[in-house]
C-alpha cells in the first residue's frame, strides 16, 4: 500500500474526542460486564480463584506488552524517520516475531509451574480453591501472546494517528467478552470467564490486524538482526525488570489477603477494577494525546516546549483528578452498592469492597501526575529512572502492606499501595526536575492550589450533606441512588462556584473548549 492509500490520520480534536468517547463507551460495557460478574457470582471462594489465577497470566503479559510497549513509540519514531514507513513496518514485524516467540516460552512454562505459582499467590488457599485456580490459569495462558501482540498493533495504529480504529478495538473486545457471558452466565461455571476475556482479545487482535493492513502493515515474520531492536530491547529491559517488581505489591496484597476473612482477595480485585474503569474513563485517552506530544517534543530537542506541555498537562490533570478521587474517597460505598448490588452481590459485600475502594481511590490524584512524569523520561529514552524509582516504590509498599494489614485489614492493604505510589510521584518530580535544570514548577503552584481549595470545598459539602442524610445498603436502589448523585452534584457544584470565583485558567480554558465545541455542532446540525 502507498503512502497515499494509506488512511489520513485523525485531527487532535477529532482523536481526543474519539478516545474519549471509546472510553466512556468501554467503561459502560466494562462495568456492565463487572456488574453481570458481581451479580452472577458474588464475591466468594471461587471468585477468589479467579484472582488468584490471574495474577501471573496478567504478570506476564504486562511485563511483555508493557515494558517493550513504553518503549515502542520512541524508537519507532526514530525508525521513521531514519528508514521510512517500509522500514517501520519490518521493525513491527521483528518486534511482534521476537515477542511471539519469547511469549510461547513463557507459556510452557507457566503452564507446567501452574499449581505451584497459584499457591504461592494464595499460600492460604483451600485445595478445592487452589485446583480451580490452577485450571483457570491454564485457561488465561494464551492472553499473554494476543495481549503482546494487540499492544504492538495498537501502538503502530496510535503513531499513524488512527485514534477512532484504535478507540473501537478496544470497544469491539469487551462487546464480546459481554456478549459471550450474557449468552453462556453461569452454564459453565466460573470458567466461563477467562473463556469469555480470550474471546474478546481474539476479535480485538483480528480487527487491530486488519486495521494495520489498512495503513500499510503486512505480515512478514522475521527474528533478523536490527540495530534499532537493540536499542528497543535496552529501553525495554529496565522497564521489564521494574515491572516485575511492580508485580511485588499484587502478589503481596494477594498473599496476604488470603488470611484474612473469604471473598477479602475478591474485594481487593474488585477495588482494582472499579479504580481502573475510572481512570479509562477520565485519564488514560489524555494520556494517550501527552504521550504522542512528550515524544514530539523531544524528539526535536525542545526542551521549553516539553516542559511548556508538562505543566499545562498537569494542571488540567489535577482538573480531573482530584475531584474524581476526593468522591471516590468519600463515596466509596454509595458508589459500590449502587453500581453492583443485586442478584448474588449483597449490601455486605458492597461495604467490604467500598472499605477497600475508599482506601484506594486517593491513590488516583496523584497517579495522573505521576503517570505524566514518568513519559517525560521515557520521551527522553530514560526508562531507567522511573523503573528504578519504581523499585524503591513497591518494596516500600510490600513493607507498608505488613504494617498496615494488621489493624485496617484489606484497608490497610490499599492503604499500603497509596501512600507508597503518592511518595513514588513525589520523587520522580524531583529526579525529572534535576534532569532537566528545573520545571519551573512555581508555574503551576497557584493554579494546584486555587484546585486544590475547591476540591476541599467538595469534599466539605459531601461530608456534610451524608450528615444529615446518611446512606445505607439496605436500602431500595431508587433511594441509593438518589443520594450518590445529590452527594455528587452538591459536591461539584461547589467546586465549579470555587473554580470560577477564584478565576482558575486551567477550568476557564476546559469551559471554553468544551462551549466552542457546543456552538461548533450546534451551527453544523443547522
Amino acid at each position: 500500500m502507498t503512502e497515499k492509500a494509506r488512511p489520513a490520520g485523525n485531527s487532535k480534536i477529532m482523536g481526543l474526542s474519539a478516545l474519549s468517547a471509546s472510553s466512556v463507551a468501554g467503561a459502560l460495557l466494562a462495568y456492565i460486564r463487572f456488574a453481570q460478574i458481581t451479580s452472577i457470582f458474588g464475591a466468594n471462594w471461587r471468585t477468589d480463584a479467579l484472582a488468584v489465577a490471574m495474577v501471573f497470566p496478567f504478570l506476564v503479559r504486562q511485563v511483555v506488552s508493557h515494558s517493550f510497549g513504553s518503549a515502542f513509540i520512541p524508537i519507532y519514531s526514530r525508525v521513521m524517520e531514519k528508514r521510512g514507513h517500509d522500514g517501520a513496518v519490518a521493525f513491527v514485524n521483528r518486534t511482534i516475531s521476537w515477542l511471539v516467540l519469547t511469549s510461547s516460552v513463557l507459556i510452557a512454562v507457566l503452564w507446567f509451574f501452574s499449581g505451584a505459582l497459584v499457591q504461592i499467590v494464595s499460600p492460604n488457599g483451600s485445595q478445592e480453591l487452589l485446583g480451580l485456580a490452577s485450571s483457570l490459569f491454564r485457561i488465561l495462558l494464551p492472553m499473554v501472546i494476543l495481549g503482546t501482540t494487540n499492544g504492538i498493533l495498537a501502538n503502530f495504529i496510535k503513531y499513524e494517528r488512527r485514534f477512532t480504529s484504535l478507540a473501537f478495538s478496544g470497544i469491539l473486545g469487551l462487546t464480546v467478552s459481554l456478549t459471550v457471558l450474557l449468552v453462556v452466565r453461569d452454564g459453565m461455571g466460573i470458567q466461563i470467564l477467562p473463556l469469555s476475556m480470550l474471546a474478546g482479545a481474539l476479535v480485538e487482535f483480528v480487527f487491530l490486524l486488519v486495521q494495520s493492513y489498512r495503513s500499510g502493515f503486512k505480515v512478514r515474520p522475521s527474528i533478523s538482526d536490527d540495530s534499532f531492536m537493540g536499542q528497543l530491547a535496552r529501553m525495554a529491559a529496565p522497564v521489564v525488570g521494574g515491572t516485575l517488581v511492580g508485580f511485588l505489591a499484587p502478589i503481596a496484597d494477594k498473599m496476604l489477603a488470603s488470611f484474612l476473612p473469604e471473598s477479602s482477595v475478591t474485594a481487593i480485585d474488585y477495588a482494582n477494577r472499579i479504580k481502573n474503569i475510572v481512570l479509562a474513563v477520565v485519564f488514560y485517552p489524555f494520556l494517550t494525546f501527552a504521550d504522542l506530544s512528550f515524544s514530539a517534543e523531544a524528539a526535536k530537542g525542545k526542551k521549553d516546549e516539553l516542559l511548556s506541555v508538562l505543566r499545562k498537562s498537569i494542571n488540567t490533570t489535577s482538573l480531573v483528578m482530584f475531584p474524581t478521587s476526593a468522591l471516590l474517597t468519600i463515596l466509596a460505598v454509595p458508589v459500590v452498592s449502587v453500581l453492583f448490588q443485586k442478584g448474588n452481590f449483597s449490601g455486605e459485600d458492597s461495604r467490604y469492597i467500598g472499605y477497600a475502594l475508599a482506601f484506594y481511590a486517593p491513590w488516583l490524584a496523584q497517579f495522573g501526575i505521576g503517570s505524566l512524569v514518568s513519559r517525560v523520561f521515557y520521551a527522553q529514552k530514560d526508562s531507567a529512572t522511573p523503573v528504578a524509582i519504581g523499585i524503591f516504590g513497591i518494596i516500600a509498599n510490600v513493607l507498608l502492606n505488613l504494617i498496615l494489614v494488621g489493624p485496617l485489614g484489606i484497608g490497610g492493604l490499599a492503604l499500603a499501595t497509596t501512600v507508597t505510589s503518592t511518595a513514588k510521584t513525589i520523587y520522580l518530580i524531583w529526579s525529572l526536575s534535576r534532569k532537566m535544570g528545573g520545571l519551573n514548577l512555581r508555574l503551576v503552584i497557584r493554579e494546584q492550589l486555587k484546585i486544590l481549595s475547591a476540591n476541599v470545598l467538595l469534599a466539605s459539602g459531601c461530608l456534610l450533606l451524608i450528615y444529615f442524610w446518611p446512606f445505607s445498603t439496605e436500602a431500595s436502589l431508587v433511594t441509593r441512588f438518589t443520594q450518590l448523585i445529590s452527594y455528587t452534584a452538591v459536591g461539584v457544584f461547589l467546586m465549579v462556584l470555587v473554580l470560577y470565583g477564584l478565576g482558575s485558567t486551567t477550568f476557564s480554558s476546559a469551559l471554553s473548549q468544551v462551549t466552542e465545541k457546543i456552538r461548533n455542532r450546534i451551527s453544523r446540525s443547522q
